[in-house]
């Protein structure tokens, strides 16, 4: 048995193993990952975890974003080389989410390595074009002129509204939004708000490999955000029809109490996906 560390650089070489729309966040700064190989160099376990910084940029938490086990037997090892990572990143913290759905080999092997482990209603709401479509705010198809689509941005404008967003310690559900790239972001259907050439306004979206179109961050950088974020989202659903098929999906991650308190008043009857959820402290 041998661990390997999973980087981007050979992903590629577990591409039927692992799933795209996870394999390409190795990409970012912070994200980590570990491949469990048998004598046969065949995978048996593997995890992607993203290391999260407090305001002092020092490593406190870390949360394991994907987990795949094929045997309980072999958890220990990976999880053996976990901590040994966690440790060396300073990590006093791990937390978890994984969909109910075909983890019942992960939730035990959790379990079984110390993890506190509950079966919990996810953030994520998948939704569909029509039922956007369908949302009260879509009943005027106006958009005032103060909010574009994010490929009218300029490099520079886009840094500087990002640098405040991370001031205010707003990240959407983008921990390293600092270090992301604007080609990072759909610029088709992602849009901003400008008020007197500042923006004052970002509701940014990524496509995944999958085709799925992501939320990441959601935020009105005015007292009064409502109508702002009202307006984005009405460009938001304009855009996603004309750019992409009716079949394309949306996650919206209710990350926070304003995202959640959102999408209550647009989506009533959204429910987020069944997820085990957890954590653990480190040594």
């Amino acid at each position: 048995m041998k661990t390997i560390s999973l980087t981007y650089e050979n992903v590629g070489d577990y591409g039927a193993w692992i799933v795209p729309d996870m394999a390409e966040n190795l990409d970012r700064e912070y994200y980590r990952g570990l491949i469990l190989e048998d004598d046969e160099d065949t995978p048996v376990a593997g995890m992607l975890y993203e290391i999260l910084y407090n305001e002092e940029e020092r490593p406190t938490e870390a949360a394991i974003r994907w987990l795949k086990i094929m045997d309980g037997s072999v958890a220990p090892a990976l999880f053996e080389a976990y901590g040994k990572a966690a440790k060396d990143n300073g990590v006093s913290r791990t937390s978890f989410v994984i969909p109910v759905k075909d983890s019942a080999v992960e939730k035990a092997a959790l379990k079984e390595a110390g993890f506190r482990v509950k079966l919990t209603e996810g953030n994520d709401i998948i939704v569909t074009l029509d039922e956007l479509k369908a949302l009260p705010i879509m009943k005027s198809t106006a958009v005032p002129d103060s909010i574009r689509p994010l490929n009218r941005i300029n490099a520079r404008a886009f840094r500087r509204a990002v640098s405040k967003c991370s001031m205010l310690g707003k990240k959407g559900v983008c921990e390293d939004l600092s270090y992301l790239p604007l080609s990072w972001f759909d610029p088709d259907v992602s849009c901003y708000s400008e008020e007197d050439g500042e923006v004052n306004g970002l509701m940014l979206f990524h496509k995944r490999p999958s085709g799925v179109v992501a939320i990441q961050l959601m935020i009105g950088l005015t007292s009064d955000p409502q109508m702002i974020l009202l307006g984005m989202m009405r460009q938001f659903v304009i855009s996603l029809e004309a750019c992409y098929g009716p079949m394309v999906k949306v996650i919206l991650d209710r990350h926070n109490q304003s995202s959640f308190k959102l999408s209550e008043k647009l989506l009533p009857r959204g429910f987020g996906i069944p997820v085990y959820a957890g954590d653990r402290d480190e040594e």
